[in-house]
């Protein structure tokens, strides 16, 4: 069975674990309900858009997901698009499908961070792969940012004094010369370095490096 733009061989994507949602940006009717047929046996949600104005309009990024577009619409073509998005610094992951695939366009693409750009008419291995790889770039981009969001929490949870003592022991500093530097005794150092610990959620200094790096208080 083959649609508009779209050949298709009879196989299917693995389902997946999570709701994914892909959202077609595509003026074809034709094309759109095909590219949604294909998608929704999948598991995933699908949201289709006439325009890169109407997508804009309805965006709200809640779950992973991807783009599926055309490079010519009418407004603000596909390449448009993402260079907003990316602008905005909205990170989704972006698959095109077109008959206008120059050059320049999928160089313009790839550089913004497109998965990959396909012909028209593509098949559905191709496509499928597409779509798998950008909703795992998504689902990976969502756990950084959470992770990073639940670390910078934890260390706002950290008093002046303790970040103090944040700082040493990532230095690598021991806990005597630590207490000697800031003219404590080492149980307070102790005593703070374990409520460090227990605020990050983490049992070594590894593990508390790690997390600072994802919080973004220190470089990795």
């Amino acid at each position: 069975m083959s649609y508009q733009g779209i050949e298709t061989s009879g196989g299917a994507f693995a389902a997946p674990q999570v709701q994914d949602t892909v959202y077609i940006v595509e003026d074809d009717a034709s094309t759109r309900d095909a590219l949604g047929e294909l998608i929704r046996p999948t598991g995933a949600k699908v949201e289709a858009f006439r325009s890169a104005e109407e997508f804009l309009q309805a965006y709200e990024p809640q779950s992973p997901g991807c783009l599926l577009l055309d490079q010519r619409l009418p407004g603000i073509s596909g390449c448009e698009l993402l260079r907003q998005l990316r602008s905005e610094g909205v990170p989704i992951p972006a698959v095109f499908v077109t008959a206008h695939a120059s050059t320049s366009m999928t160089v313009d693409a790839m550089r913004m961070g497109a998965v990959n750009v396909l012909e028209k008419p593509c098949c559905e291995n191709e496509l499928r792969d597409a779509i798998g790889l950008a909703l795992a770039q998504d689902r990976k981009q969502l756990r950084r940012t959470a992770n990073r969001r639940d670390a910078a929490g934890r260390l706002e949870q950290l008093t002046p004094s303790e970040r103090e003592v944040l700082v040493q022991v990532l230095e690598g500093v021991p806990n005597k010369q630590i207490a000697s530097q800031l003219s404590v005794c080492i149980r307070t150092v102790e005593a703070r370095r374990s409520r460090i610990y227990k605020a990050m959620g983490v049992q070594s200094v590894a593990e508390l490096t790690r997390a600072c790096v994802a919080a973004g208080f220190i470089d990795a």
